[in-house]
């Protein structure tokens, strides 16, 4: 992070402007470039990066690198997206990141993908979180061949042939659900609800490291079936309750796509929300409320600004002729003592 600014040194970009970029007022900006109090920590650095990016492109005469962002999820998730997407534009220096978001219930994988080739091949540069789809794989390829470097951004596609992948490694998150509910329950045979959506790459992988982790440590736990859920709250809620209706109520919930509040509410009707340990992912302000009100157990995370920050700093790399690897993000695991935004 950049160190505050003396004012008898400071030159550069206006008030105004830093202002603008940071999404603080003029006053704020003032007392960061004059290093007095009265702000947090969180918005000083804001307006620190949004100085050091403002910096950067004064002195780089260069148009800023154009990434278009296609991302097809859950309404929540895409939210987190958005904002992620204007931290970045915020504080990374030369690239300018342009967000299409769709919902996964209302999503038609075709159309999906004619805007992935249409509007990725006007761009410089690709970022995808979408489900395993032909249409989408053959999008992603002919961007390939017209040479747009192509990240796919928490879930991969592999098939794809994209450029590379940055996120978590899926199949060790799941691997620490199954790890968090094997040592939450009794050692005494229980079953296990696994609730899924579409067919997103990071759902399956997730899956896999979760029974992975199931047969080798905790044998005596089973999953019973597996729940297809459209992520929408309300209608998750009401599957959920049929199936307890039909089936009793597992020991422990595991929910690796989203709509953690349809969950919720389903466990809190029947008044199972205290005897269920309940582990989902992605930190989010409905999540941190039901990690809260411990309704919630654990939810597995990452840190979304993070990751595009790497996969736009990836592509500006990748063009100039850099073709490195990135690692995998760290894998985060959020409980009610340190849930915070």
């Amino acid at each position: 992070m950049p160190k505050p600014v003396k004012p008898a040194t400071w030159k550069g970009p206006s008030v105004h402007a830093i202002a603008k970029i940071a999404a603080v007022g003029s006053a704020t900006v003032d007392r960061v470039l004059n290093n007095r109090s009265g702000v947090r920590e969180k918005t000083r650095a804001r307006v620190l990066a949004a100085l050091e990016k403002l910096r950067h492109e004064s002195a780089d005469s260069d148009v800023p690198v154009l990434i278009r962002l296609f991302c097809e999820s859950g309404e929540t998730f895409n939210a987190a997206m958005a904002a992620a997407v204007s931290e970045v534009n915020r504080t990374q220096a030369g690239v300018d990141i342009q967000g299409v978001y769709v919902t996964t219930s209302d999503a038609e994988p075709l159309a999906f993908a004619r805007r992935i080739e249409q509007e990725g091949g006007e761009a410089d540069g690709v970022v995808v979180i979408g489900r395993e789809h032909p249409a989408t794989n053959r999008a992603i390829r002919k961007l390939r061949t017209i040479g747009r470097p192509v990240v796919c951004l928490t879930t991969d596609l592999p098939s794809s042939r994209r450029s590379t992948y940055v996120g978590n490694d899926q199949y060790a998150a799941g691997s620490v659900a199954a790890l968090l509910i094997g040592n939450a329950l009794p050692k005494e045979n229980s079953s296990i609800l696994v609730v899924m959506s579409v067919p997103f790459r990071c759902q399956q992988e997730r899956e896999m490291g979760f029974r992975r982790v199931l047969r080798s440590d905790f044998p005596y736990l089973k999953i019973e079936e597996r729940m297809i859920s459209d992520e929408r709250p309300e209608n998750t809620c009401e599957q959920l309750m049929r199936y307890f209706e039909a089936n009793g109520h597992p020991a422990a919930i595991y929910n690796v796509a989203g709509a953690n509040r349809g969950i919720a509410k389903a466990l809190e009707n029947t008044g199972k929300a205290d005897e269920t340990v309940f582990v989902g992912h992605e930190l989010s302000v409905h999540s941190r409320a039901l990690l809260e009100a411990g309704v919630m157990d654990y939810v597995i995370s990452h840190d979304f600004a993070a990751e595009l920050a790497s996969a736009a700093r990836w592509i500006k790399s990748n063009l100039n002729g850099v073709t490195s690897e990135p690692g995998y993000s760290q894998v985060l695991v959020h409980t009610r003592y340190n849930c915070g935004l």
